[in-house]
């Protein structure tokens, strides 16, 4: 009966995790902690911003990325297959997930200023050797493995350092630092057009790889943890991943961020393909992705705060299934693939962001970077198998023109992921306006 009562228990919200956290910690918080800063405070929102500019140039970057895959499938490499030039993105996505859980250990040793550095300065190396690559497997190596596993370091402490640092704002804080993705994506797929058009795609990878290493490197040393770093009990411990709550948010994440990448990627060249239609317009398309984003991180952040980052989750996936099902699938027009674009953008490019915020009000925020990572383990391997899956669609079934099994596929999973939400709501309350 006791562990009945014990199961049924009522989840502890984020603000009475933290505090739990801050009492358990205090002693060590008070030995090591900068008097000067205090959370919400100035510096806190000047970390969010640096955090910003590392999401910029790392999700910005790999967000961008439909402009290369466009100029590989229609130019460099129009003879080979595009389940095969896709692995080059989808690998790079993979890696820059996937190895979020080994930052989440090796932050809880090390530095985090310093880890930030070091993978900025890797991340520019990989895009200068890209440069130099001219076969599908050298890309897949370069802008792919070492970039991906290089960006992960200053992406995943980008985004998850700046919640140690804020409590009453969390929900905006993310959007603040996600936005930079937003950005990123947006003036990186322009630079990278004009400076395929103009110098061609070795120099366009040189010059963002120089880009990226200088912003990176600088101002890695604001992404510094508010609480210090000390080797834990268990390097691994893998006991969060037994616990419903967990189990429900990576389901989740598995179904909806796979398919996140998915309209980056494809649309470029379905506007060629369907429609007719210039590579311009398909970089135009990534770029509306990526405008109307930065207002939807916005939006997701502030309404998080107000009614709850489940509850808002909920919402942004049921809309981001639409834009798929609704408008890009029945609709084969330049309008109706900006309009899908632009509810994408909105929508299903803030998911990321929101399961974070997610995560940090179920568990707090002191081992916050470790357990995301978890996440993103899960993201890494859905991204990898929803990307080959939908370009081997698209190859085969699509004979590499019919974009309708990849879409359908694309906004079903995002269905899934809408009903695996709303049990977990159901199971954390069956108040309809509680917060969560």
């Amino acid at each position: 009966m006791a562990e009945a009562d014990k199961r049924l228990a009522p989840v502890p919200s984020a603000s009475t995790l933290d505090d739990k956290e801050d009492e358990i910690i205090k002693p060590v918080f008070d030995e090591f902690a900068d008097s000067e800063h205090e959370e919400d405070g100035w510096y806190a929102w000047l970390v969010v911003l640096a955090g910003c500019i590392q999401a910029m140039i790392t999700l910005g970057a790999s967000r961008a990325h439909g402009v290369y895959q466009e100029y590989y499938v229609i130019d460099e490499f129009a003879h080979a297959p595009t389940a095969a030039v896709s692995w080059i993105g989808s690998v790079q996505n993979t890696m820059l997930n996937l190895c979020g859980v080994f930052v989440g250990i090796l932050s809880q040793i090390y530095d985090t200023r310093i880890m930030c550095a070091a993978g900025a300065f890797c991340m520019g190396v990989s895009f200068i050797l890209a440069s130099f690559s001219t076969q599908i497997w050298q890309l897949v190596l370069t802008q792919g493995m070492l970039y991906g596993s290089a960006a992960s370091f200053p992406y995943i402490l980008g985004v998850t350092v700046p919640l140690q640092w804020i409590r009453k704002r969390r929900g905006l804080a993310l959007a603040v630092v996600y936005m930079g993705s937003g950005v990123g994506g947006m003036w990186i797929s322009m630079v990278t057009r004009a400076c395929i058009d103009s110098v061609g795609r070795a120099w366009s990878n040189r010059i963002l790889g120089l880009v990226m290493m200088a912003l990176g490197v600088g101002l890695a040393p604001l992404i510094k943890a508010r609480r210090p770093a000390r080797r834990p009990s268990k390097i691994l411990d893998f006991s969060v991943v037994r616990e419903w709550r967990f189990v429900f948010i990576a389901a989740a994440s598995f179904f909806s961020m796979g398919p996140n990448t998915i309209p980056y990627i494809l649309m470029p060249t379905y506007v060629a393909d369907v429609l007719g239609q210039s590579g311009k317009l398909g970089s135009t398309l990534v770029t509306i992705i990526n405008v109307s984003g930065i207002f939807g991180r916005f939006a997701a952040g502030v309404l998080s705060d107000r009614f709850g980052p489940v509850n808002m989750l909920i919402i942004w996936t049921l809309l981001a299934a639409y834009s798929q099902l609704g408008i890009w699938l029945p609709f084969r027009s330049v309008a109706a693939s900006i309009a899908s674009a632009a509810l994408f953008g909105v929508t299903g490019s803030s998911i990321v962001g929101m399961i974070l915020n997610a995560l940090s009000h179920q568990y707090g925020v002191s081992r916050i970077t470790y357990i995301s990572g978890l996440i993103y383990m899960t993201y890494s391997l859905s991204s990898l198998g929803v990307v080959q899956t939908t370009t081997l669609m698209l190859d085969t079934v699509g004979h590499g023109t019919d974009y309708t099994w990849p879409i359908v596929y694309t906004g079903l999973l995002l269905v899934v992921a809408t009903v695996i939400l709303i049990v977990f709501r159901i199971k954390l309350s069956r108040k309809l306006l509680a917060f969560w």
